[in-house]
């Protein structure tokens, strides 16, 4: 959880996050779910794959855009966020990722919504933050109640 606040905070105060998160993240993530690893590395194989087809997608659809190839990993999406999202790829089953990543896509367009209201000199988002946020939330509800929202 202390991982997840620094994260937010770096993201939303220097726009930027320490590349030690994300690895401690992924190393927390994968010594969590270790005694099922055997059978959880398919499921991390294919959240990777999805979030590779989701660049991709970016990537095609800014380049049709632009009407030449756009990379999205230098103009859109920092690395900081590319390396959080699959950091966090060994805290969820397959399904509970693409429920983490639309969900908390959906959260992160509203909060940003919400920030750009309040302090109108937000130009981009801290995604990297807000998904840390949005996981944070869920966790708690997922403690306080019997509620399993994302695994």
């Amino acid at each position: 959880m202390a991982i997840l606040i620094l994260v937010t905070y770096q993201d939303m105060k220097m726009r930027l996050i320490h590349v030690m998160l994300p690895i401690a993240i992924f190393v927390l993530g994968v010594s969590m779910n270790w005694v099922f690893a055997e059978f959880a590395y398919l499921q991390w194989i294919w959240s990777l794959l999805f979030l590779v087809f989701n660049f991709a997608i970016v990537a095609i659809y800014f380049s049709v855009k632009n009407g030449k190839y756009t990379n999205p990993f230098d103009t859109l999406i920092g690395w900081g966020d590319v390396l959080f999202l699959i950091a966090l790829i060994p805290l969820f089953s397959f399904g509970g990722y693409i429920r983490f990543f639309v969900l908390g896509m959906v959260f992160s367009l509203l909060l940003f919504g919400i920030m750009k209201t309040l302090y109108p000199k937000y130009r981009t988002i801290p995604l990297a933050g807000f998904l840390a946020i949005f996981l944070i939330g869920t966790t708690l509800v997922n403690h306080i109640t019997d509620l399993n929202l994302l695994l």
